[in-house]
């Protein structure tokens, strides 16, 4: 299995900041990491270490393929992604209050 890189990491959350849209975020983690190695499982994992996703908020990203061909377009899996990825900005981001409750 291979490590994440807090390189890569780092890099989705500048761009998340910089409200790049998660299609975009996936095609750049795609060229960095190469295609042969890019496959959607660690796609997930990137997504979920970098936007601290809880299991399964990331498994949308098995139905988007670079190439379009995928179940999910690029505007499916930004609407999807987009809100998940707000919803846990103040885990990543360290922008908003943290609720001490969990909830």
């Amino acid at each position: 299995m291979l490590e994440i890189r807090d390189d890569l990491i780092e890099n989705l959350r500048a761009m998340a900041r910089r409200n790049e849209r998660p299609s975009v975020l996936l095609r750049e983690l795609v060229a960095r990491l190469g295609p042969d190695t890019a496959d959607r499982p660690l796609l997930v994992r990137y997504f979920s270490a970098a936007f601290h996703f809880s299991e399964g908020q990331g498994y949308k990203i098995f139905g988007w393929f670079p190439d379009g061909t995928g179940a999910l377009k690029d505007a499916d899996i930004d609407n999807l992604l987009s809100r998940r990825i707000e919803q846990t900005r103040a885990e990543w981001d360290g922008t908003g209050p943290k609720s001490s409750s969990g909830l």
